[in-house]
């Protein structure tokens, strides 16, 4: 990401915020002499709207912090800084931006207010809540289930084996609770890979299982032949896969890819044959992760026990948009039990634990009937 003409003017040094998201979780940051400056400048956005004065200047925030973070990161692809950038604009935004003011008088469009307006970021606070952010988001969850078949008999440990090994960003759970979606009631293993129905059933129990990423693929290893006047022989490897959103349901990647191998031994030949066509679609499994998965989870909050009125008078939607780690909130039922839909950068037994460290602003006890990676419910004492 480049500065703009009149950035490179004001400034003899930047500061580098490199956040590699599968590479490394961890936040570096260097600042060097002058880039107080930023800080102390002014942002500016026009045409900003909202239903009223209080969405207006939530709005016209966002956008103040949006394009700020523009001007304090620099290094990484755009890819990255995008991620950065909805990482960041998608949290509280109280103290990152400072000095905020309306420019001129609202105009009218339509049932909307429309203004100009200018503020500071905090470039300190950015970089202390990225910290925490991925911090607590720590490495993806990932699950995957391949249907594998070498030289036409069933397998199914050599192309997970590959990927676990080559794709170390990401934090593989055991499969073991998949058992009753992955074999027939006669015990025999079933494909899963293209069959819709089960496909589906696999999305739910990864997502009670708090997996963020599913994948599921089928390898294909043949014998192609020997080659003439030598004992070598041809391998080759066919995976093909899809990549789920577990959160969303959706495909955010789907392909092929294979790789081919001469070798005299079978198994030797077989094995760098899956290798090597793990290899090939590494980095595209990154880049379209890296792209089209948003860090988050969706979580039901199931309150029992409290009236409509005290949940208003309590702000208890507030107070749950208030904890660190939490992106979005919207009610689902304002009716008995209160039902709330919060996206965060962690699970329900996570965000349960934050709420208890909290139960004193809530303004009432309450203790957990069932608390699951994507449901809590809680009941009033």
């Amino acid at each position: 990401m480049k500065y703009t003409k009149n950035r490179k003017r004001g400034l003899r040094s930047g500061l580098i915020l490199s956040i590699l998201i599968f590479l490394s979780v961890n936040v570096c940051t260097s600042v060097q002499n002058g880039t107080e400056g930023i800080e102390n400048r002014f942002v500016y956005v026009e045409n900003v709207q909202g239903k009223n004065e209080e969405d207006f200047e939530l709005n016209a925030k966002r956008k103040i912090l949006e394009k700020g973070l523009g001007e304090l990161i620099e290094g990484g692809s755009q890819t990255i800084d995008g991620q950065i950038k909805e990482t960041v604009t998608n949290s509280s935004i109280e103290g990152y931006v400072t000095e905020f003011s309306r420019m001129g008088s609202f105009r009218k469009i339509g049932n909307l207010l429309e203004a100009d307006a200018k503020g500071k970021v905090s470039r300190k606070l950015i970089e202390d809540s990225l910290k925490e952010r991925y911090k607590e988001l720590g490495k993806p969850k990932f699950l995957m289930i391949i249907d594998e078949t070498i030289l036409g008999k069933s397998n199914n440990s050599i192309s997970e084996n590959a990927i676990v090994k080559k794709f170390i960003e990401f934090d593989f759970l055991e499969k073991s609770q998949l058992a009753r979606v992955l074999t027939k009631q006669t015990g025999k293993s079933v494909t899963i890979y293209g069959n819709q129905t089960l496909e589906t059933e696999v999305l739910s129990t990864a997502l009670e299982m708090g997996a963020q990423i599913l994948l599921v693929g089928q390898t294909q290893v043949t014998n192609a032949g020997e080659i003439e006047n030598s004992e070598l022989k041809s391998y080759q490897a066919v995976i093909r896969f899809k990549i789920y959103d577990v959160n969303t349901k959706r495909i955010i990647a789907a392909d092929n890819t294979s790789g081919a191998v001469l070798h005299v031994n079978p198994d030797t030949g077989i094995q760098e044959a899956i290798q090597k066509a793990v290899e090939k679609i590494y980095p595209k499994i990154r880049e379209q992760i890296s792209i089209k998965w948003k860090p988050g989870n969706l979580i039901l909050l199931k309150i029992e026990g409290i009236s409509y009125d005290d949940y208003v008078d309590k702000d208890i939607k507030g107070l749950i948009r208030g904890i660190k780690g939490v992106n979005r909130v919207s009610e689902v039922n304002v009716n008995q039990p209160i039902v709330l839909e919060i996206e965060a950068l962690y699970n329900g037994n996570n965000l349960y634990q934050k709420m208890r460290e909290r139960k004193t602003d809530f303004g009432f006890d309450f203790s957990q009937k069932e608390i699951k990676s994507s449901l809590i419910h809680i009941i009033k004492k």
